[in-house]
């Protein structure tokens, strides 16, 4: 089975989405979710910007992935 980190960013890549429906999409506590995101934020481009979430709809603050210039 994948790593949580991986199936964090696959969700992300997918759509940009709010931590709510990240948690509810891949289970996790809290801590466990922070550490994901940490690693992932070392290696590809992790931000957080207002905007609407795409799986849910609510404006809030939504996660997005941006994959390095290659």
């Amino acid at each position: 089975m994948p790593d949580r980190a991986t199936l964090i960013t696959a969700s992300i890549l997918e759509r940009p989405m709010c931590v709510s429906c990240l948690a509810t999409r891949v289970p996790t506590t809290p801590r466990d979710l922070e550490v994901a995101l940490a690693q992932i934020g070392r290696v590809l481009t992790l931000t957080g910007e207002n905007g609407r979430c795409r799986v849910c709809g609510t404006h809030t603050l939504t996660l997005t992935l941006r994959r390095p210039d290659v």
